[in-house]
């Protein structure tokens, strides 16, 4: 993200980054959503309640936070590849 040389950032800068947050967000609830209703289907299909929805559950949360951490990872190697 281009910084200002005085460090405060403008209003583009500001809402880029509200942006970006509020997609990390929602990142986290559809990938623990999707895993909550894959596990429920498999659930009902295996006749397996609750044990898939659960196990499901920690998968899609467990991708949402490796999805995050990508993301923070790519926004800092930017930010190094900026300041050299």
């Amino acid at each position: 993200m281009n910084n200002p040389p005085s460090g405060k950032k403008e209003g583009p800068d500001k809402k880029g980054d509200l942006l970006w947050a509020a997609t990390l967000g929602i990142n986290l609830v559809v990938s623990t959503a999707a895993g909550v209703v894959i596990g429920w289907y498999l659930d009902k299909l295996f006749k397996t309640s609750p044990v898939l929805t659960i196990v499901f559950f920690f998968i899609g949360t467990l991708a949402g936070f490796i999805q995050i951490y990508r993301e923070i990872r790519k926004l800092d190697n930017d930010d190094k590849k900026h300041d050299s």
